[in-house]
């Protein structure tokens, strides 16, 4: 039987990082982080829902963390998993079991951005390229990651055609709908004629088809027979909106394991705050992508944190326990993931 927190809902996003081995530094932006950016489109770290969205909802980035690739030398012994809607936290203790050093690319590749500008992700970035405020830290000293935007339509880099219109790089530049609106007509038969805009002559609203591709990324040597720490944060892309019993609880029953103790927590929430409806926050965290480090991890743990003690969480996991008034536990050893997180939080607002 699933068990959950008596809570209720929220959703949100996170990932997991990728390593690859590095045999000519110098070619990493042409070889390396090609095929990170073309792998980490095949297990499904993608928006979870496209196009111009209702104003009472936001769009959602799926998270994923630290992968291995080409490489069964190194296991990960320890993985430590903070979820919460306004924070992901991961720690990983890798062992390098080998008698060889390893010269490693880590990368961290975001799930893909919609270009369009009323696709709302409800974030208000510092930094238009660190969109996401990400962080990491090996063996406790701070690194400053690479950050590689690319702009694509079906696979195909436009990066530098987009850019040549004075468009900018990335889509939470302050400056990024008044350059949409300002292009000029040559500009905008250019790029209609590529497929990038839909958009007629004639015409002054367009709509931007492509899509921004990010990954964060380092190098990491891992020392033979030895313990390597990495340590990474970051603000997640949370979605939800405006939920009713019927809309966004009822409809999401088997997506979020709801239960009819949850739906009745739902209802005093709502009695509590004199409405029909509430707000739910929701969390997606990519668990299950094929790992190819040696071996299962070997101490896992989660923390999921619903942030006020009054507000509801709910999720599908088995063995989850309660460790504080806002958080909840779960932990296996030798642990080979066979689902995804989704996890939903509910508040009630000072409406």
């Amino acid at each position: 039987m699933r068990q959950r927190p008596n809570f209720t809902p929220a959703r949100a996003l996170a990932g997991r990082l990728m390593i690859a081995h590095v045999t000519q530094p110098s070619r990493l932006a042409l070889a390396a982080l090609a095929a990170l950016a073309a792998l980490a489109l095949t297990f499904a770290i993608g928006l979870s829902c496209s196009g111009a969205l209702a104003n009472d909802s936001t769009a959602m980035i799926d998270a994923t963390g630290i992968r291995l690739i080409e490489t069964h030398a190194i296991s990960l012994d320890v993985e430590d998993l903070y979820l919460s809607p306004q924070q992901v936290r991961i720690h990983y203790e890798f062992v390098n079991n080998s008698d060889q050093n390893q010269h490693m690319l880590v990368a961290f590749p975001v799930p893909e951005i919609d270009s369009h500008p009323e696709t709302n992700y409800a974030i208000s970035p510092v930094s238009p390229l660190n969109f996401l405020d990400f962080h990491v830290s090996s063996n406790g000293q701070d690194i400053m990651p690479g950050i590689e935007i690319k702009l694509t339509l079906n696979g195909v880099d436009f990066t530098s055609d987009i850019l040549k219109t004075g468009i900018p790089l990335s889509r939470f530049d302050p400056t990024y709908y008044d350059k949409l609106e300002a292009l000029s007509e040559p500009d905008r038969m250019h790029l209609a004629s590529l497929g990038l805009i839909d958009w007629q002559p004639g015409e002054e609203y367009i709509e931007p088809k492509w899509k921004m591709q990010t990954i964060y990324y380092w190098y990491q040597d891992f020392p033979a027979n030895s313990r390597t720490v990495i340590d990474h944060s970051y603000s997640p892309v949370v979605g939800g909106g405006i939920i009713s019993e019927e809309y966004g609880v009822r409809d999401n029953i088997d997506r979020f394991c709801i239960d009819d103790g949850f739906i009745r927590g739902f209802r005093r929430l709502l009695a509590k705050g004199g409405h029909a409806e509430t707000l739910s926050k929701e969390v997606r965290y990519i668990l299950k992508t094929a790992n190819n480090w040696l071996g299962p991890i070997g101490d896992f743990r989660l923390v999921i944190d619903k942030e006020k003690p009054e507000n509801l969480v709910t999720l599908c996991i088995n063995g989850i326990r309660k460790i504080a008034p806002t958080q909840f536990e779960f932990r296996a050893r030798n642990y080979v993931p066979d689902q995804d997180i989704d996890m939903m939080v509910v508040e009630m607002p000072d409406w």
